[in-house]
């Protein structure tokens, strides 16, 4: 038994984090053997046009982009998965949408034997068709050419778009075909964590929320103070990123992955300033601002208390959505 570490970055739009950003952090920090000598092969994926450069794609382009880069990630799975190895997946933003995909498409089209590793495309139609995954098509598909396999852990930093895609930033975009089967988090997942920015209040970036259903998944949503890119890092003052990324490494840890904690709280170290960055741009109001709503629609939504110490430390710090949270009785938070 192995465990196979997929990490894919890039940010939709607004600056580019995949050099020192979170992803790359918990990348480095994952250790190559467990203490009882289990492998851990990690693929850090940075993914067609990070940051910034999105902006400057074509509708066609970004979904060649996503196209290639879910298949991509499945045919890694494809050529290093052995029966019993678990999989850990890890996205940020763009990355996370890439990552939330290829669950999806291992859930319909489970992930094919090695010797059919030349119907990745046609696998993949299967997922982008929309086939139900238990209708005949897709169910003849996965006991001809595909095993089925379980995800132990899935960990992303705030998924954007209504439909996992920020899609008033890419006229033109095909929003059917790309957008996610549903939000509701699929049960090949064992351990599922979300880490989302309190402060975020674009409004083509609205948070993409599991809606969770199953027993069998463990299920985390956590808030945590910051714009989108705090909450994934990449900014030079990246204070607010730690949190997400110890909490995110934890609970990985939690699910059986070997994480450096000495590397992690050395990064810690290194980010002291706390700054709340705004992402919105002369530009970007021409799309509209919102505040995002914490804890009205799942009850595996919780405040990080990070965020909590923040509202009692700062007297400044008080965004609209948190304290309308804190209002309420129903409140839960998480522990550092």
């Amino acid at each position: 038994m192995k465990r196979l570490v997929l990490l894919c970055d890039g940010t939709w739009l607004g600056g580019d984090g995949a050099r020192s950003g979170n992803v790359v952090q918990l990348a480095r920090a994952i250790l190559a053997r467990s203490a009882e000598g289990i492998e851990q092969i990690t693929f850090y994926h940075e993914g067609q046009g990070n940051g910034a450069a999105l902006q400057g794609l074509g509708a066609g382009a970004l979904g060649d982009g996503i196209n290639r880069d879910i298949q991509c990630l499945y045919r890694f799975l494809v050529h290093n998965y052995s029966k019993g190895d678990e999989l850990f997946l890890f996205g940020f933003s763009r990355g996370a949408y890439l990552v939330r995909s290829l669950v999806g498409m291992l859930r319909n089209a489970w992930l094919l034997r090695k010797e059919h590793e030349a119907l990745v495309p046609r696998a993949y139609h299967v997922y982008r068709t929309k086939w139900h995954a238990d209708a005949d098509n897709a169910l003849r598909f996965r006991e001809a050419h595909s095993r089925a396999v379980r995800v132990r852990f899935l960990g992303v930093w705030d998924t954007v778009g209504a439909l996992g895609i920020p899609l008033d930033l890419f006229a033109g975009f095909d929003a059917d075909r790309y957008n996610f089967h549903d939000t509701t988090l699929s049960r090949i997942v064992e351990h599922a964590c979300h880490a989302l920015a309190i402060d975020e209040r674009r409004k083509p970036f609205a948070p993409t929320l599991w809606n969770t259903r199953s027993d069998r998944t463990r299920t985390e949503q956590a808030w945590f103070s910051g714009s989108h890119l705090d909450i994934g890092g990449g900014h030079h003052e990246a204070g607010l990123s730690h949190p997400s990324l110890r909490w995110m490494a934890e609970q990985a840890r939690q699910s059986g992955l070997a994480v450096d904690h000495e590397l992690i709280e050395r990064i810690s170290a290194q980010r002291r300033e706390a700054v709340v960055h705004s992402a919105i741009s002369p530009a970007m109001r021409l799309f509209g601002t919102a505040d995002r709503p914490i804890g009205t629609g799942n009850a595996d939504e919780t405040l990080h208390s990070s965020a909590e110490q923040r509202y009692l430390r700062d007297k400044r710090y008080r965004p609209r959505n948190l304290v309308q949270y804190l209002e309420r009785d129903e409140q839960i938070r998480l522990p550092l």
